[in-house]
């Protein structure tokens, strides 16, 4: 997986931030995450590696629990998801400039979901409807 990374564009050049001939190479993943006990997932369309994103992820977590304070409350919790989807996509694209095309942050706390959705998970129905059968899907395999 890391050799197929380190070629460079597959031989290719490109003027676009986000790939278009070779899609294949930049998927959807969701990602579980057990957070405080609860269960967390997170969806992402990215073109670059994503092989650190346990660290991002983690590093975002104590930023906003140093910085805000996580608190035993639902805005709270609304806010650390818009939190955390703003890290992440600042993260990747600073190595890449326009090479995150969606981020969903699911966090389910204590009989309560929050969706937090920016870009294609935002906009594009199919990407939305394929990011939430993952999750269902998830539980039970």
């Amino acid at each position: 997986m890391q050799e197929i990374s380190n070629i460079k564009n597959m031989g290719r050049e490109y003027s676009t931030s986000t790939r278009l001939l070779d899609k294949n190479y930049s998927p959807m993943i969701v990602r579980k995450y057990q957070l405080e006990g609860w269960p967390l997932f997170l969806g992402l369309i990215c073109d670059v590696s994503l092989s650190n994103l346990d660290n991002v992820f983690y590093e975002g977590v104590e930023k906003f629990k140093t910085d805000f304070c996580m608190q035993d409350d639902i805005q709270s919790m609304r806010n650390f998801t818009g939190f955390i989807s703003d890290y992440i996509k600042n993260h990747y694209n600073n190595e890449k400039t326009g090479c995150v095309e969606g981020i969903a942050v699911l966090y389910y706390i204590d009989k309560c979901f929050i969706s937090s959705l920016w870009g294609d998970f935002m906009v594009h129905a199919p990407c939305k409807d394929e990011l939430y059968k993952i999750v269902n899907t998830l539980p039970h395999i």
